[in-house]
């Protein structure tokens, strides 16, 4: 059997630094995943700033699901790309693929939050230069991504960069937006609006790029290009050999469905939007950098240290790797949201929110930031109107919680069809949605511990008891009494989701009778 190819490199687990030693284009997905960027707000995934065939870019922004058409499901639109870079060395697009690449490393520094590559690339025509790309997702700033890249050729060469706002993004195909409004301020700033097609959520994004040499700022003059559902902006700059230019591109994301959005007009979304935007492009990269890190450090590391004693050094890095990726996936700023099956690192599981969070990521929160993981209960008892109609739709009494949640008033939103039966090539219907139970019972089991651990009475006055009966009662109703005089639940999927239509699952029996 071929060994897997990896190329992870842990050597940097001392230093919290998860890496990538070297490209391979068929590997793409690794670390476009595991090096994924988020602040709850919204999550980044990893692609390069080059395109490459066979990658996947994401741009998420938490609780703006939209449902392409009646046959499909809500899912968090994939919003516009605004990463993507065209670089021309001397006419050559800088493309790892072509010409050599040497010394390549890619760096997610988990202390700061901060994604660092850096390689000697020589073009096919024989140009040599450095390129180092930086990039954060900012935690104090929920609205801002920065880049910046530094590039400093052997030769002299003509650098184009193209880069700006591309709104032709989908989800594996399907397309959740309307055309929005494209406009330049100053002859530098980039807007493009897109609106959702089905939930009306508008999104509004701000670019812009400035350059800089040894002498400081650069100004260029910029020329714009309009497409369909995109806005770029190209440079055309020279560089003498061994000096370095460095550009920063710094981005804002906002929507209609931000907190601070509501009673608020498109006009004026679109005026606030581009005033913050002007306010973090003036702090430049290094500033909004050392505030993200500074936010990584006073809200998850010195507020959950957590020391590992051990012989291996990956240990360590693989806890703080959890670490970082629950504060990167959790909408810790609004109770209306939950957590993601795969958090905001992909499409999977269209940003819907299961067991999960229950049983797997409210634990962390509730013993080390309780007020994160009270949120993440009011988003539960905020959607029992769904659980209601969920009940009520399968002729129960009670809230019945659904398998997968999106909108707090959905109910259930778990696909009925999935991939294709390999042995008959039709649709294999997806049984969770109908039959698997237990999450019901695991909603009250994540409110039970945060209330206990907490002592939080008040929620529990205010809305947990009655998220509790009206479980309870779900329960009872759901229940068959058998020949045996016992009750029974029958004709479930457990947990472990092997088997379908089993009477009197273990799991959900012992969960069912503790609700």
């Amino acid at each position: 059997m071929a060994e897997k190819k990896t190329l992870m490199d842990y050597s940097g687990a001392r230093d919290w630094v998860l890496a990538e030693s070297g490209f391979d284009p068929e590997l793409l997905g690794k670390c476009e995943a595991v090096m994924c960027q988020g602040n709850g707000y919204m999550g980044l995934r990893c692609a390069t700033e080059e395109r490459y065939l066979g990658e996947q870019r994401n741009l998420f922004v938490a609780g703006t699901f939209n449902k392409f058409d009646e046959n499909e499901v809500t899912e968090l639109p994939n919003a516009a790309d605004v990463l993507a870079m065209t670089l021309r060395v001397n006419g050559a697009r800088f493309d790892l693929t072509q010409g050599a690449a040497d010394g390549y490393r890619r760096e997610l520094n988990l202390r700061t939050g901060e994604v660092t590559r850096s390689v000697r690339w020589t073009s096919p025509k024989g140009d040599a230069a450095k390129f180092e790309f930086r990039r954060i997702v900012s935690l104090e700033r929920l609205h801002v991504i920065a880049q910046q890249v530094t590039f400093t050729p052997e030769t002299d060469v003509t650098l184009v960069v193209e880069t700006g706002i591309n709104g032709q993004m989908t989800n594996t195909g399907s397309q959740h937006f309307s055309e929005g409004e494209k406009r330049l301020y100053d002859g530098r700033v980039m807007q493009y609006t897109q609106t959702t097609t089905q939930s009306g959520i508008d999104f509004f994004f701000n670019t812009a790029v400035r350059f800089f040499d040894e002498t400081g700022e650069r100004p260029e003059k910029g020329f714009i290009t309009m497409e369909r559902r995109r806005i770029d902006m190209r440079y055309t700059l020279y560089v003498p050999a061994g000096k370095t230019l460095c550009f920063e591109k710094i981005t804002t994301v906002h929507t209609s469905r931000d907190l601070d959005a509501a009673g608020i007009s498109f006009k004026e979304m679109q005026k606030r939007t581009l005033a913050e935007a002007g306010q973090v492009q003036q702090m430049g990269y290094a500033a909004l950098a050392e505030e993200s890190a500074a936010a990584w450090a006073r809200r998850v590391w010195d507020n959950v240290p957590v020391n590992v004693e051990s012989s291996c050094e990956t240990d360590a890095l693989a806890l703080r790797f959890a670490q970082y990726h629950l504060y990167v996936m959790t909408p810790a700023h609004d109770n209306r949201m939950n957590v993601g099956a795969k958090g905001l690192s992909g499409e999977a599981y269209k940003g819907h929110t299961f067991w999960d969070t229950e049983m797997f990521i409210l634990p962390y929160f509730t013993f080390t930031d309780p007020a994160i993981a009270k949120k993440l209960e009011e988003y539960r008892y905020q959607s029992l109107p769904g659980a209601h109609k969920k009940a009520k739709g399968n002729h129960y009494k009670g809230a019945q919680f659904p398998w997968e949640s999106a909108w707090l008033d959905d109910g259930e939103v778990t696909p009925v069809w999935g991939a294709a039966d390999i042995i008959t090539g039709l649709p294999t219907k997806i049984w969770s949605g109908f039959i698997e139970e237990h999450i019901t019972a695991d909603v009250v089991y994540g409110l039970w511990q945060y209330c206990t651990v907490t002592g939080d009475r008040k929620f529990m006055d205010d809305a947990g008891y009655e998220l509790m009966m009206d479980t309870a009662i779900y329960w009872v109703s759901r229940m068959t009494e058998g020949a045996d005089g016992k009750l029974h639940i029958l004709d479930v999927v457990g947990p472990d989701e092997y088997k379908e239509h089993v009477d009197d699952n273990a799991f959900t029996n012992y969960m069912a009778h503790w609700n």
